[in-house]
């Protein structure tokens, strides 16, 4: 199992070369052999749409469309041949920083230590994974060998703290005004800034739907809307905001292929708590649009 390829693609034509037969992990990467993805089949986390055990002969790569920790936890899994193979501590404290990664809150099924402990695995792989677009793969498959390892070894995951940086690195996107609040929408210009973490720039504002607007490295631009946690009330499914932009993406013709939110429309996608514009193009909608739409779409959701 540890001879499997471990990479990150959102085109079938990224996949390395010479991997035929593969798994997908934390999202639907393009002719996938088998695939566990909790964005589809709707579980907390993908560890829970993994099975306790399984068999990769036959198989010769495992990847995903996003190296996070979640798609990290996935594909310790698969290298030790399912989740019901790791130790028991060590698979709650995954289940904790992939529940940290997606949620940005704690696990509920799980005790105040185990979460931090949850967290500082999160920050530790989250600040592993970053770098530039090229290298992406690489960092994903040295951070999931390694955390395999040391969890081979019985020895101490990996702990970072790195809530000080963020909160600052939050507090300049403030004081250069590049937050404007629509409603219950706040609309954050994360263009030039890098990636901040989002619970930090959720700290910054009081509404319960925030819109991060960034740059791709092609020029185009690329959005992520999600929930608050810090807010009451909240709503807890923004599927209409994800039906409604992918509609209104559709609209502007190619490279979308449909007007549903699904793998395979080169659409925009997600889950019930956040989502973002397409993988493998900038979106066509205006900032001020897309806030607009989401607004639409969720004037009448009841928290």
């Amino acid at each position: 199992m540890r001879d499997l390829v471990v990479f990150v693609a959102t085109r079938r034509e990224d996949v390395p070369a010479g991997c035929a037969r593969y798994i997908s992990v934390d999202g639907t990467v393009p002719g996938y052999t088998l695939r566990w993805d909790h964005h589809s089949t709707g579980e907390r986390i993908n560890l829970d749409a993994m099975p306790e055990q399984f068999d990769t002969t036959g198989f010769d790569g495992v990847g995903t469309t996003l190296a996070d920790m979640d798609a990290v936890a996935s594909v310790v899994a698969v290298l030790f041949g399912g989740k019901g193979n790791l130790p028991p501590r060590a698979r709650a404290i995954l289940e904790s920083a992939s529940h940290w990664c997606d949620y940005l809150t704690p696990h509920p099924a799980h005790d105040g230590e185990t979460n931090r402990l949850g967290r500082g695995v999160h920050d530790a792989i989250a600040t592993e994974l970053a770098g530039p677009h090229e290298s992406a793969s690489a960092r994903f498959d040295n951070a999931s060998r390694d955390l395999a390892g040391i969890i081979e070894r019985g020895e101490p995951l990996p702990y970072a703290d790195t809530w000080p940086r963020e909160l600052a690195r939050a507090a300049v996107v403030a004081r250069e005004g590049r937050i404007q609040l629509f409603g219950r929408v706040a609309l954050v210009d994360l263009r030039e800034r890098g990636t901040v973490d989002p619970l930090a720039i959720y700290t910054l504002h009081d509404r319960p739907i925030g819109v991060t607007w960034g740059t791709r490295r092609d020029g185009g631009s690329v959005y992520t809307v999600g929930i608050n946690p810090f807010v009451e009330p909240r709503p807890s499914d923004l599927g209409p905001a994800l039906r409604a932009l992918a509609a209104a993406e559709f609209e502007h013709g190619k490279p979308a292929r449909g007007p549903e939110p699904v793998p395979g429309n080169e659409n925009w996608g997600g889950r019930r708590t956040v989502f973002g514009s397409p993988w493998n193009y900038g979106s066509r909608l205006e900032p001020e649009e897309v806030v607009a739409i989401v607004r639409e779409a969720m004037e009448r959701t009841v928290p």
